[in-house]
């Protein structure tokens, strides 16, 4: 990433940096001009089981965080913050990661500040919103000077609704690449892991079925946990493989580059539902960074993260999907080098120096772009 170039102050406001492990990509921006990231003060994901607080201020890897106050349920679409008029009375640019029918999103884009407005969304699904949240939303999407997709049906589905401005597809994460990939000792079976949660639309039910129609040996480790953990351990069961695989339940997220050392393969393999697609799939870029082989679903944005450095199947069909682990198993040059090309395909494209790359010459095309409009 380019150093000699400075930016002026970017604002980044958004529930999902509550988390530090979620800041790469803003430490990044930093380098090359103020970051200031404002969160909520408190926050909570039920389906996790996690809580965030961050009662004070602090500059840390040269981002600014500044806690707010959250107003209402810990739900997006229920509640709201917003950024202190002081901290955007030096910013040239305005980024809201939150989707455009949420309050949050619409009190940022509608306020008043000098600042370039964008907005982050990842909704890729045309989904019937209650009027209110409609109206939210359009008046969000006009009011925007950019915008960022974290996936191409995001950037389609805003335009469809009535965004008009400059737009990239970018995604909101990325990852820090390892010098070297995660050190695996030889194994005479295939290991291959699931991480993520245990909801029906994430198709471990698919896996189970997929695996137990494979002769060749492997074992299976599903990290994470949910309410679908009791019915796939009996499917499991019943399947007779219970004993090839491992529940783990969840993993502290700085742990779970420990769980790439004993895998040789990582499977994604989501069904959409009526409500749901695969925005990104963020766990098959961390995946790929360790050097592990990577096979996904059709879902969603599955098949353009994996591009050329994974295996893609129909989605919900398990029988194309142990064709494609009866050849891994079988194979284990084509396990290397499709975790090779993962690694070469993150250094590309996933990385959190690369994603703040792209991010910057975005906003500096939206600037160019208000600056012709005065």
């Amino acid at each position: 990433m380019a150093t000699e170039t400075r930016h002026g102050e970017t604002v980044v406001l958004s529930h999902t940096y509550v988390e530090p492990a979620n800041r790469g990509k803003l430490h990044a921006l930093a380098r090359t001009g103020p970051v200031t990231a404002v969160i909520p003060r408190r926050w909570r994901e039920g389906q996790l089981g996690r809580r965030w607080e961050s009662p004070a201020a602090e500059v840390r890897d040269g981002v600014r965080v500044e806690p707010v106050r959250w107003l209402g349920p810990h739900h997006p679409s229920l509640g709201l913050m917003r950024a202190p008029r002081t901290l955007l009375a030096s910013a040239s640019v305005f980024q809201v990661e939150e989707e455009p029918w949420t309050p949050t999103a619409l009190l940022a884009v509608r306020g008043r500040t000098s600042a370039a407005r964008v907005l982050f969304t990842w909704e890729n699904l045309d989904r019937d919103l209650p009027l209110p949240l409609r109206l939210i939303r359009s008046s969000t999407l006009r009011g925007l000077d950019g915008l960022i997709a974290g996936n191409d049906a995001a950037e389609l589905l805003a335009r469809r609704h009535g965004f008009r401005g400059p737009a990239a597809v970018i995604p909101q994460l990325g990852v820090a690449l390892p010098e070297q990939p995660s050190p695996r000792t030889p194994s005479p079976i295939l290991r291959v892991a699931y991480v993520g949660r245990l909801v029906p639309e994430k198709g471990v039910d698919v896996l189970l079925r997929a695996l137990a129609a494979v002769a060749a040996p492997w074992s299976l480790a599903v990290v994470g946990d949910g309410p679908e953990r009791a019915a796939l351990e009996r499917l499991a069961a019943a399947l007779g493989v219970r004993q090839r695989v491992v529940f783990r339940g969840t993993v502290p997220h700085a742990s779970v580059a420990e769980v790439w050392q004993d895998t040789d393969v990582l499977v994604l393999p989501s069904v959409a539902t009526p409500r749901w697609s695969e925005q990104f799939g963020h766990v098959l870029v961390e995946a790929m960074a360790h050097g592990v082989a990577c096979v996904g679903s059709s879902c969603g944005a599955i098949p353009a993260v994996i591009g050329d450095a994974g295996l893609v199947f129909p989605e919900g069909q398990a029988a194309a999907l142990a064709g494609h682990l009866a050849s891994l198993a079988s194979d284990g040059a084509l396990v290397a080098r499709l975790g090779g090309a993962g690694r070469a395909r993150v250094r590309a494209l996933y990385t959190d120096d690369r994603i703040a790359e792209r991010t910057r010459e975005f906003h500096d095309e939206v600037l160019r772009g208000l600056k012709r409009r005065d």
